[in-house]
């Protein structure tokens, strides 16, 4: 008696070739013929089941949260411990969870690292979701301030912009120059600073901070 193919085992088997193949080698790995090759199937039910070979990209790309959510980082923060809720430590607490989720996953590292050279579903699907992290992120640190002023949300915002370039070199290999977070942190400690959770805690102020115009030309204009 002939074995029926089942559909949905096909296609899984489709999705996680192209997963496997983009951690092993990265986005320049995917091709039909390899994606084929690895699932065990005619490349002809790429085109049946999914139209095209980006169709099953794009498929792959839906098919999961790629980035941990801005709730998630923001609620990783050690606000229940006064003496670490500096801004450093806060930018600094960001950076290491998100590395450490991006690095957990090979396909998410390889896409971080692919993400601005190859136009491919996969890559587009995360740079947007790159993209609103950062968004996001700099809003809950800013709304959630004691204070919340349009000072602030610049200083939150640019801070983000660099701590995204940052965290995207550490996970490229690249060199880093941690002087620039540190310059961005010592403005915001200028500010009222996060508040704990529960209480809102304000905490202290600096009087002597350099002005946001200054913050503003040191910024890189293509780091998002």
């Amino acid at each position: 008696m002939p074995r029926t193919r089942s559909r949905p085992k096909t296609e899984e088997k489709f999705q996680n070739a192209v997963l496997k193949l983009v951690a092993d080698a990265g986005c320049s790995a995917l091709g039909i013929n390899a994606v084929a090759n690895l699932a065990g199937a005619d490349k002809v039910l790429i085109y049946r089941y999914f139209g095209n070979f980006n169709g099953l990209l794009q498929l792959v790309a839906e098919s999961r949260q790629w980035l941990p959510s801005a709730d998630e980082l923001f609620h990783s923060l050690p606000f229940n411990s006064p003496e670490r809720c500096e801004p450093l430590a806060v930018l600094h607490k960001i950076s290491d969870h998100l590395v450490q989720h991006v690095q957990a996953d090979k396909c998410t590292h390889q896409l971080v690292r692919w993400r601005r050279t190859r136009a491919c579903p996969l890559c587009l699907r995360f740079s947007e979701e790159w993209h609103q992290l950062w968004k996001e992120l700099s809003t809950q640190l800013a709304t959630h301030s004691s204070t919340s002023n349009t000072q602030q949300r610049q200083q939150w915002s640019h801070a983000c912009t660099l701590l995204a370039f940052t965290v995207e070199a550490q996970l490229c290999d690249e060199p880093l120059d941690h002087d620039c977070l540190e310059t961005l942190a010592y403005g915001l400690e200028s500010l009222d600073q996060l508040p704990e959770l529960e209480n809102l805690q304000k905490l202290n102020t600096q009087e002597d901070v350099r002005p946001p115009q200054l913050m503003e030309e040191s910024l890189p204009t293509n780091l998002l």
